[in-house]
């Protein structure tokens, strides 16, 4: 499985988030919204438009944040 993590400077959750998956074996790729496009690419990848972070994507469903993503790699379990 690989997730795509959209997250931000100095986000406390975008750095959970990211051990959360790694911790759960997921191949991850971080893209850091440094720049509108991003945010704009991060709005197109999950299909609304978002303003928080992390946003996490995994095998090309949107996730959700921190709390969605720990709740679905509960549940695989």
């Amino acid at each position: 499985m690989t997730a795509v993590v959209y997250s931000g400077a100095n986000c406390v959750w975008c750095d959970r988030v990211v051990k959360l998956l790694r911790d759960n074996g997921e191949e991850i790729t971080e893209i850091k919204l440094d720049s509108n496009e991003k945010v704009k690419d991060m709005q197109e990848a999950v299909g609304q438009k978002v303003n928080t972070v992390p946003q996490v994507i995994i095998d090309g469903v949107h996730i959700g944040g921190f709390t969605e993503t720990e709740r679905y790699i509960n549940q695989r379990k």
